[in-house]
């Protein structure tokens, strides 16, 4: 693995954290990540984390296969994985949308178990996928 490769991949498992931890869903001393620069810069950070996980998700490909190329399995693995985020991202979107939406703790324990670890397992795999189809 390439010095370039690790450092993003460091970087996206600080953004999985900060994604995962985020809000504070479950109880009121586990997360609020996105104040850790103070409440004037939350609503920037919302948005600043989850767009930087999907950078660095392409990014990662990138350098794993010197270029991006999308075919059905790594089209479904970026697809996918955005679905995940849209979805822990949910109350957010909700919030800057105006529309009220209370999800359950259930939800956001389910949440906070599959985003990082999908999240995970399809980064590695879209980079190992891209991997594969390097071209020489």
């Amino acid at each position: 693995m390439s010095s370039k490769s690790e450092i993003l991949a460091l970087a996206f498992g600080a953004l999985l954290i900060l994604v995962t931890f985020g809000d504070a869903h479950i109880f009121r001393f586990v997360g609020n990540l996105d104040t850790i620069f103070g409440h004037a810069f939350w609503p920037a950070l919302d948005t600043f984390y989850p767009l930087a996980t999907i950078v660095i998700f392409l990014l990662y490909g990138w350098v794993k296969g010197n270029g991006l190329k999308f075919d059905a399995m790594t089209a479904l693995l970026l697809l996918s994985f955005v679905t995940v985020l849209i979805l822990v991202e949910i109350d957010d979107f909700a919030q800057v949308l105006n529309v009220t939406l209370v999800l359950s703790r259930a939800y956001w324990t389910v949440m906070m178990w599959v985003y990082p670890i999908y999240s995970g397992f399809a980064f590695f795999l879209f980079g190992k996928t891209h991997e594969k189809t390097r071209t020489v």
